[in-house]
């Protein structure tokens, strides 16, 4: 990956990486490749934080439609709802910005498929990291007992293969989630291990 796509995924929230983003459109003598990559990032922030990513509590389309995926799952409620929950997880993969669910091509750059990628990624860093922090999330019998570190990662890579696996596979649509579902089993491997 390129270094200025990596110095943009290090900064830790949008605000920043939009500024970051507009400093680099600032400086005067940049190269070409970088003026791309920064059109894609800005274009990318934009899809997964809004119109104003700098609001400190912007919300995150990614992990929006991540619950929503949760919920989704959990209510399968049989086969006369299976059209109504089809186009729930049509619209939440579209929100992930999966190519195969949008309308019309978010980018035709040869690069865009690398930095979805890498926005990914940065998603399910900071989700995994996140679940592995929250008291919340590590509690069960309604938030009595805590979970230890190994129940906390079962889990999540429950979470992953159903919400990735497991949905897409009772409508089908396995291949058009499986570069998705590649980048969550890989960065659940480098946050929390096999």
């Amino acid at each position: 990956m390129d270094d200025f796509v990596k110095d943009y995924y290090a900064l830790p929230s949008a605000g920043e990486r939009l500024r970051f983003l507009e400093h680099a459109e600032q400086e005067l003598p940049r190269p070409e490749n970088e003026k791309v990559l920064c059109a894609l990032l800005k274009k990318l922030l934009h899809a997964r934080f809004g119109a104003h990513p700098a609001r400190p509590h912007a919300t995150d389309a990614f992990l929006a439609a991540f619950l929503s995926l949760r919920v989704t799952f959990q209510r399968d409620s049989g086969f006369l709802s299976r059209g109504k929950q089809k186009a729930e997880v049509l619209r939440t993969f579209a929100a992930l910005l999966l190519p195969d669910f949008l309308i019309e091509p978010f980018s035709n750059n040869p690069a865009y498929p690398a930095l979805l990628r890498a926005e990914w990624a940065d998603f399910a860093d900071t989700l995994f990291r996140t679940c592995l922090r929250d008291p919340a999330y590590r509690t069960r019998v309604f938030g009595l007992l805590p979970m230890s570190d190994e129940m906390t990662a079962d889990r999540i890579r429950g979470e992953v293969r159903q919400l990735f696996r497991e949905l897409p596979a009772r409508f089908s649509l396995q291949r058009e989630t499986a570069p998705l579902l590649s980048v969550m089993e890989e960065r659940l491997a480098a946050v929390i291990g096999s």
